[in-house]
């Protein structure tokens, strides 16, 4: 599983213009990162002698002492007398952190809990986005559906899982689907955890012949635009390969008002996610305190 948002191929680029590493060793080393509500998570405050720009994301690491700790950038939505201006990706990041933090520890209880309305989130939203461009009908978009949704699962999975079957009882849970028409689906598909896997598994499968055309560039773009954040496109193309970051976005759109019309935020209607999403909320709300 990938943990950290800057070993995603989005990511990767806005790593190289931070040493990010060895900047946030040196300053849980000397005492300078606050303290949040779950232990060995820490943020950067505006009071923090920060030597670097924001942080895109939380990042995890191991420090000098050998300890596993997550840190996150208040910064970009604190003013100068810490007052909280964003609280919308505050909220989004912190949980975010809080969730790699857990992942780091092997705790994957809450991840993995929330994975079917990740999942089923993520499938719709991006299926959407892609079916409208490409004039996909009902028999390919179901298919580009489930393909997207074991994705999700992948990002989640290790490869020495049984993938099939832990793809088939999720797709069944989400979307009903038959055995047989999940089966034809994802079986034989390798381990997916990078958008170029994914990208390879769209091209790959002959229902889908339409997206045979879709390049890189354009799935990047099309899976930054299902949602907003006020770092940029990037975080959100990030998020598409790093399971946490996705989750906390997904959390986010289905609680903010203002990022309930984005197409993630449209696919969590709750008058179409009947228990599910009441279900995934519940468990992140009584896993994590996420107020600051």
């Amino acid at each position: 599983m990938r943990i950290n948002a800057y070993d995603t191929t989005v990511g990767k680029f806005i790593r190289s213009n931070h040493n990010v590493d060895e900047l946030i060793k040196t300053l849980h080393m000397t005492g300078n990162l606050s303290p949040t509500k779950k232990n060995n998570v820490f943020c950067i405050t505006q009071a923090t002698s920060a030597p670097f720009d924001a942080l895109a994301f939380p990042v995890t690491i191991i420090t000098h002492t050998r300890q596993t700790v997550t840190v996150f950038d208040e910064r970009p939505y604190r003013d100068k007398q810490n007052r909280v201006t964003n609280p919308n990706d505050l909220t989004i990041l912190r949980l975010a952190a809080f969730l790699q933090q857990d992942c780091a520890e092997l705790k994957f209880t809450p991840l993995k809990s929330a994975r079917n309305m990740v999942a089923k989130a993520y499938s719709e939203a991006l299926t959407q986005r892609i079916s409208s461009r490409a004039g996909l009908d009902i028999i390919e978009a179901t298919t580009l559906k489930c393909l997207l949704a074991f994705y999700v699962v992948c990002l989640i999975e290790q490869p020495n899982t049984d993938l099939v079957l832990v793809g088939q009882n999720v797709l069944r849970e989400v979307y009903q689907t038959e055995k047989e028409f999940a089966l034809g689906v994802i079986e034989g598909v390798p381990h997916l955890d990078s958008l170029e896997g994914l990208l390879n598994a769209i091209r790959a499968n002959p229902i889908l012949f339409k997206l045979k055309g879709l390049g890189m560039k354009d799935f990047i773009a099309l899976n930054s635009s299902l949602i907003f954040a006020a770092l940029g496109t990037q975080i959100v193309g990030a998020a598409s390969e790093a399971p946490c970051l996705l989750t906390a976005f997904v959390y986010g759109a289905a609680r903010f008002r203002a990022l309930q019309k984005t197409p993630l935020g449209m696919t969590l209607d709750p008058k179409y996610n009947k228990g599910i999403l009441e279900t995934f909320l519940k468990n992140i709300d009584y896993t994590y305190d996420l107020n600051g």
